[in-house]
């Protein structure tokens, strides 16, 4: 027999928009289902908040407006069009619209809602797309392509965006320690190419947030690894130990440099 609950989450993945099905409650709340528009969203793959408590791992920020909608749906059942905020597994608050309904599955009561992502603040005027002026292109190590090749391309996706995300951050922090000009130089070049998808990051507002939300994988993948690229050069270019070593930590659990080929 087909239980409600089973129904109810079948519905979340047919949407066509972010949505997810958690167990009601102001606090203690868990997910119970996600569609791949909602870990896209929040940058998560299913494992990392399945039966996870939406405060405490998931994406939901406790607030006076939250609570407010949740007492909406104690009293009205529904709520339309409200705005919120939700965090992505990168830091990034990202502001939305949910419309929500509490329903019943299975004998448990039940919030059932839908996301509207709301265009990102940019903090400066953006580049155009994946750039073809990048030096030198990384490769994936045997290990880490062999373990993206058992993913779902969804999964796929989530994991590259946030190490981008990830290297981006490390690049404008290596930037601003850097005592070299011309690895400050480099530097301001990588990031210069990623301008086009810098965001304000409203969790923190002394840092720079990236989002390549509307990447396809391949764009996504080529950009890592024109990045990465680009950071193994300034790696065996560089004579600052501690700028090394930070560069490094950024991109050798997953890519090695292409090795340079000379003609004799």
């Amino acid at each position: 027999m087909v239980s409600t609950r089973t129904l109810t989450a079948d519905l979340v993945q047919l949407a066509e928009t972010p949505a997810c099905l958690s167990t009601a409650g102001l606090t203690g709340s868990q997910y119970l289902a996600a569609n791949a528009g909602y870990l896209r969203l929040i940058e998560r793959v299913w494992p990392e908040i399945e039966n996870k408590e939406l405060l405490a791992a998931g994406s939901a920020l406790g607030s006076p407006e939250r609570d407010r909608r949740q007492w909406m749906l104690e009293t009205n059942g529904y709520f339309d069009a409200e705005p919120a905020e939700v965090r992505s597994a990168t830091g990034r608050i990202i502001a939305v619209e949910i419309n929500s309904q509490r329903v019943w599955c299975s004998g448990v009561a039940c919030d059932l809602e839908y996301f509207m992502p709301l265009p990102p603040a940019k903090p400066c005027a953006a580049g155009f797309g994946v750039s073809v002026t990048s030096s030198r292109r990384a490769s994936f190590t045997p290990r880490f392509s062999g373990s993206l090749k058992s993913m779902s391309v969804l999964d796929r996706h989530i994991m590259i965006g946030r190490i981008l995300s990830l290297a981006a951050e490390g690049a404008i922090l290596a930037r601003q320690l850097a005592r070299q000009p011309e690895a400050k130089e480099t530097l301001g070049t990588i990031i210069e190419r990623l301008s086009a998808y810098q965001v304000v990051n409203r969790a923190s507002p002394t840092r720079i947030g990236f989002d390549f939300s509307d990447l396809a994988y391949e764009q996504l993948e080529e950009l890592l690894l024109r990045v990465a690229g680009d950071i193994w050069l300034l790696i065996m270019a560089c004579s600052d130990a501690d700028i090394v070593e930070m560069l490094r930590l950024l991109v050798v659990k997953y890519t090695v440099p292409r090795p340079v080929l000379v003609d004799w």
